[in-house]
C-alpha cells in the first residue's frame, strides 16, 4: 500500500479512477431506456420496398422527399459496391394514402448512390444529399424543378479530402446556395470494402481506436464549411461532438442545430460573420436522437428518436430485432427547451427510426437499414 503516500503514483491513479467513473456514467446514461415510451402507432402502413430511408425533408407543395442508401449498415460492413443502389424517392403528404413515387436525377454522373443525410432548400429549390459511392464520400447538389411534374438535375459534385470514406452524415445550406455546413460522425475513414473486411495490422487497430471513441466518448468530430465557389472546404466548428450527425438550420440562417445521437444532446452554434460556427449551448434531451429537421410553420424541431439504444445494440446481432423509435418536437418555451412526443413505434414494422416528419395528420417515419417507410394517419 506504500502507493498511497507516494504522490507521483496516487494523483495519476485517482484521476484514471475518476476518467473510468465518469466514462461508465456516461455508457449508464446512454442506455438508460426512455421513461415516457408510449406506443401509438397503430394507425400506421409500411410503404415501399426500399432499404435505408435514412433522412427526409418537406420541400414546396406538400412534396416529402427521401433518399434510400441500400441499406447503411451493409453499406458500412460491406462496402458500397455490396450494397444495392439507392435513390429518391417523393410522397404526396396532402393525398389521403400517399404511396412512394421514385424520382430520376437527370445527368447524374455517378454509377453508384447510397444516400446518407439530406437538405431541401425551399430558399433556393435545391437538393443537398451525402453520397457514399465506396472510393469516397461526397456531397451531391440537386435541382427541384416542381412544375409541371418534380423532377431532380445533378448541378455540382462536392469532394474534400476532409471527408473520411462513409464519415460525413448529414448537411445544411448555409446564407445562400454557394454555403453549405456538413458534419463530420466518424473520427476515421471505413475500408471502401467495410468494416467486416479489415485486411492491416493499421486497419485493425483504427477499428478498435473507433469502438474507443464510442465507449469513451472524446470529442473528436467537428462540422465543415463549404465554399461552392471556390470549392473549398475547411472546419467550422470546434471539436464538440462525440459524433456530429444530423442537421438543421434556422430560417434565417444564423442558429444551427446539430445532434449528438448517443449523448442525447444538440448543440447549438450561431453563424459569425465569417461562417465559423461559433458554440452557445448544449440542448440536453431524454432520448437519443437522428435526424433533425427545423419546421418553419411551427418554430419546432422535428427529432427522430432512439429511446433505446440497448435494443440498437442487440439489433446488431439479431437483424430482426424490434428497435422503437419515433418522431418527437423540440419546442422553447419560457426561455427552456422542452420535447414532446408525437409519435412512438414499437419497431416491429420498422425498426430503428432515424428521421420524422408531418403534415396535417399525417406522420412519415425513415430507418437507415430497415426495408419501407411507415405512413401514419394521427386520429
Amino acid at each position: 500500500m506504500a502507493w498511497l503516500t507516494n504522490s507521483r503514483i496516487l494523483f495519476p491513479t485517482v484521476i484514471l479512477l475518476g476518467v473510468l467513473v465518469n466514462r461508465g456514467l456516461r455508457l449508464k446514461e446512454m442506455m438508460t431506456t426512455y421513461e415516457n415510451m408510449t406506443f401509438n402507432d397503430q394507425n400506421c402502413v409500411l410503404k415501399g420496398s426500399f432499404s435505408g430511408a435514412e433522412d427526409m425533408a418537406l420541400g414546396k407543395n406538400s412534396v416529402l422527399f427521401f433518399g434510400s442508401s441500400g441499406g447503411l449498415s451493409n453499406c458500412f460492413a460491406n462496402g458500397s459496391a455490396a450494397t444495392e443502389n439507392g435513390g429518391f424517392w417523393m410522397l404526396d403528404m396532402k393525398a389521403s394514402d400517399p404511396e412512394p413515387v421514385q424520382l430520376d436525377i437527370l445527368d447524374f454522373p455517378h454509377e453508384s448512390i447510397h444516400v446518407h443525410g439530406i437538405y431541401v432548400s425551399n430558399k433556393t429549390d435545391r437538393l443537398y444529399f451525402i453520397n457514399h459511392i465506396g472510393p469516397i464520400s461526397t456531397v451531391e447538389v440537386l435541382k427541384i424543378e416542381y412544375t409541371p411534374k418534380v423532377v431532380l438535375k445533378h448541378l455540382k459534385t462536392v469532394k474534400s479530402d476532409l471527408f473520411p470514406r462513409y464519415g460525413i452524415n448529414d448537411l445544411v445550406e448555409g446564407i445562400d446556395e454557394n454555403e453549405i455546413y456538413v458534419s463530420r460522425w466518424q473520427v476515421f475513414s471505413m475500408r471502401e470494402n467495410g468494416q467486416r473486411n479489415l485486411e492491416t495490422a493499421w486497419e485493425k487497430f483504427e477499428a478498435l481506436l473507433g469502438l474507443g471513441v464510442m465507449l469513451f466518448g472524446p470529442t473528436l468530430t467537428l462540422v465543415y464549411r463549404c465554399d461552392l465557389v471556390k470549392n473549398e472546404c475547411y472546419a467550422a466548428s470546434d471539436k464538440l461532438f462525440v459524433g456530429a450527425n444530423g442537421m438543421t438550420v434556422s430560417p434565417d440562417r444564423q442558429t444551427y442545430f446539430v445532434a449528438d445521437p448517443m449523448e442525447k444532446k444538440i448543440g447549438l452554434l450561431k453563424r459569425q460573420s465569417d461562417g465559423w460556427l461559433e458554440f452557445q449551448e448544449w440542448i440536453q434531451l431524454p432520448f437519443g436522437i437522428d435526424n433533425i429537421e427545423f419546421e418553419p410553420s411551427t418554430g419546432e424541431i422535428l427529432l427522430g428518436t432512439i429511446p433505446d439504444f440497448q435494443s440498437a445494440r442487440k439489433q446488431h446481432k439479431d437483424k430482426n430485432y424490434p428497435v422503437p423509435g419515433g418522431l418527437s418536437v423540440l419546442y422553447l418555451e419560457d426561455g427552456l427547451w422542452k420535447t414532446r412526443d408525437i409519435l412512438m413505434h414499437d419497431g416491429l414494422k420498422l425498426a430503428q427510426i432515424s428521421a420524422g416528419s408531418r403534415f396535417g395528420n399525417t406522420v412519415v417515419l425513415g430507418s437507415p437499414h430497415s426495408k419501407g417507410l411507415l405512413v401514419c394517419k394521427q386520429q
